[in-house]
């Protein structure tokens, strides 16, 4: 196996964060894959911000800037895993915290797909520094205060759609930011009536080489890296909150395995919202999930009012590959497609639906019979590792979608493997309901959201 000859050759033991860089508005971000003590590979991770952090006090951006570089460093680790995180100049014991549970949790899928475990036994080398101070302690449930400017993160698909427009509604100053910048994220942008700021994150070249070579690969929790890069743009623009809309479903896991949940979705949960709000430094802008009381479904059921959208969004991962010549809005053929099919179409036409997938009746299509099956948690098939809803979620959607004078004659509903399965009335009831211990909204966002 090559990525194995790769290991053995190099012997990486740790891998190792130089402490990051800033210059006006580029971050720099260096690591180094360490055999023996000596150096192996190094890259360099670059990150350009729209704007300047100059003006900024250092005893926030300092700290800010180090989660960030223990939260890119997981691409460049995962080259080489296992092996230990080392940050020679040292961590505060909240930084060592962020760091174990990032990795431990934000690579959870990266470890079962390659069958890694001692990445959940990483260990995370380094001097302890005294604690800085930060704007919540340890398991602290404290919410932050109403904000004046939000900056909310956008990805192209209904989710933050709904959150633009709840916000909107409130009256409350918005800004829109993305990571890059792809059609769908400018095109929200433009529907919303929002400029749109982005940051540029750049990856080292020689990282792909590694990978093409054989080295382990797989899923790292990005959403923690747009977080921090958020919090940055925020602190050079002026916001006081960051806002991403990261709902009650990204919390459910795909699968226990060596003694762990297993969740594609980690770093939009809510176990990571908190540990980021625990480590930030007290005076950075407030982080908080819009969405978080509230499932998919009630969230598609809002979005499918909001018509002006429904030409510009995707969910597809395909509309955001690295080549514009490999991109599509949607591919009608991924866990991801067929979530928001089966979501969407209780609350829209027949008609709408299929013009928002290129005149493509997924339902219609027989190669999907299992991937649907997935969605729906048919005993004996993973949920799909991809940011989907949970089976129950699904279940009801189904449900309703009997109901529905559109749909409710369609073959697929009646075929022996979908016919059997339903959902219950409290299923619905729960489905729709606001939940009201799981999130951590100051009063006035809470009222969005129940809005929603």
């Amino acid at each position: 196996m090559v990525s194995a000859q790769i290991q053995e050759t190099v012997r990486v033991t740790e891998v190792e964060c130089a402490d990051p860089r800033i210059d006006g508005s580029t971050v720099s971000l260096t690591y180094r894959a360490k055999a023996d003590g000596a150096t192996v590979h190094e890259f360099t991770e670059t990150i350009e911000l729209p704007g300047s952090v100059d003006h900024v006090d250092p005893a926030v951006l300092t700290p800010v800037l180090r989660l960030l570089s223990l939260a890119a460093s997981l691409s460049y680790f995962k080259a080489f895993a296992p092996a230990a995180i080392a940050v020679p100049s040292g961590l505060t014991e909240a930084e060592r915290r962020f760091a174990g549970e990032v990795t431990r949790h934000g690579l959870g899928e990266f470890a079962y797909v390659n069958r890694i475990p001692e990445v959940f036994r990483t260990e995370i080398a380094g001097p302890t520094l005294p604690e800085t101070s930060r704007g919540t302690s340890p398991g602290s449930a404290a919410t932050p205060e109403d904000p004046r400017r939000a900056l909310v993160a956008v990805g192209g698909g209904k989710d933050s759609i709904v959150s633009i427009e709840a916000l909107k509604g409130a009256g409350l100053d918005v800004g829109l930011f993305s990571v890059n910048s792809y059609a769908p994220i400018e095109a929200t942008a433009v529907a919303a009536g929002i400029p749109l700021t982005s940051a540029r994150r750049r990856l080292d070249p020689a990282l792909f080489e590694l990978n093409a070579a054989g080295a382990p690969n797989g899923h790292v929790p990005v959403t923690a890296v747009n977080s921090l890069v958020a919090v940055l743009t925020a602190l050079a623009l002026g916001y006081d909150a960051v806002v991403f809309s990261n709902e009650a479903s990204s919390s459910y896991g795909n699968v226990h395995w060596e003694g762990q949940t297993i969740n594609h979705q980690w770093s939009k949960g809510i176990d990571f919202e908190r540990l980021l709000r625990e480590s930030l430094p007290a005076g950075a802008p407030q982080y908080v999930s819009l969405l978080r009381p509230l499932t998919e479904l009630r969230i598609a059921r809002g979005f499918a009012r909001l018509s002006g959208y429904h030409p510009v969004f995707t969910s597809c991962n395909r509309a955001f590959k690295l080549r514009a010549e490999d991109r599509t809005s949607w591919c009608a053929d991924c866990p991801k497609c067929r979530f928001v099919f089966l979501c969407l179409a209780p609350f829209v036409s027949r008609a709408a639906l299929l013009e928002i997938f290129g005149g493509r009746d997924m339902f219609a299509d027989a190669s999907q019979l299992t991937g649907f099956q997935e969605l729906l948690g048919v005993e004996g098939l993973l949920k799909p590792f991809e940011c989907v809803g949970e089976p129950d979620e699904c279940r009801v959607a189904l449900s309703l979608l009997r109901e529905h004078a559109d749909w409710a004659d369609h073959p697929f509903l009646a075929l022996p493997e979908i016919a059997p399965i339903t959902a219950t009335d409290a299923e619905r009831e729960a489905v729709f309901a606001f939940r009201e211990d799981e999130h951590l909204l100051p009063p006035s966002l809470e009222a969005v959201a129940r809005a929603v």
